[in-house]
């Protein structure tokens, strides 16, 4: 991973409108916090570290460590939480090997396919794909709010030349974003589809390097620097 080019980058999502609200909290079951417990989210971190990443941008190798985290509503300052979960389960052959305590060790190859890292709280399942890639040139950046709050499930897409998409990543629960993609990769563009439905708004564009762009506004896509293996 030596010659890997790394890539930093930060996106701005323009907030256009605000509207509904959060709903209730789902009921504490005494995992690992007090409760009632809101806004459960599932999370990736290479073990041992604070660093959230991609799930379908695992690199060969690592070591990611998979857990449930809420708002505790029982504790002054509603802190979040780790939940104790031990029922981490993997579907597909996304290579690996997950550990019921949330553990996945990713295999020295990459993966032609993708799986399904699934596990349960109160009645509720919470699930994420899960790919292991070899890492070519490698973006990091972070995705944020115009209010500096960071958006968690919005894919970027790598195009070629041609407008082909070669490869995607999704934003992390705190907007991090780590994704490895092909030199030829000259493009970029931001899914606002698949965003966390959380979110209480609603975004049509993007800022890059002080420019803006519009997803929804043909050939409206952001240039990369030139990518070196």
């Amino acid at each position: 991973m030596s010659n890997i080019t790394r890539v930093l980058f930060a996106l701005l999502c323009v907030i256009v409108i605000a509207c509904g609200g959060g709903g209730p909290g789902d009921p504490g079951g005494g995992s690992g916090g007090v409760g009632p417990f809101s806004s459960i989210r599932l999370e990736a971190v290479l073990d041992g570290t604070t660093i959230v990443i991609d799930p379908t941008n695992v690199f060969v190798g690592e070591k990611v460590k998979f857990k449930l985290t809420a708002i505790d509503g029982g504790v002054v300052g509603n802190p979040r939480i780790t939940l104790n979960i031990n029922n981490w389960s993997m579907t597909g052959t996304p290579g690996g090997s997950l550990a019921s305590n949330g553990l996945y060790s990713g295999s020295p190859t990459a993966s032609v396919s993708t799986g399904t890292a699934s596990a349960s709280f109160e009645g509720l399942t919470f699930t994420s794909s899960v790919r292991v890639v070899q890492p070519q040139a490698v973006i990091t950046g972070k995705i944020r709010l115009t209010t500096g709050q960071g958006v968690s499930k919005l894919q970027i897409q790598a195009l070629d030349a041609s407008a082909n998409v070669v490869a995607t990543g999704l934003s992390g629960a705190d907007g991090m974003i780590r994704m490895s993609l092909p030199t030829t990769a000259t493009k970029f563009n931001v899914d606002f589809s698949i965003a966390d439905p959380t979110l209480i708004y609603y975004i049509r564009q993007f800022a890059y390097n002080g420019k803006d762009y519009s997803p929804g506004v043909s050939g409206c896509v952001a240039p990369l620097p030139t990518l070196t293996n």
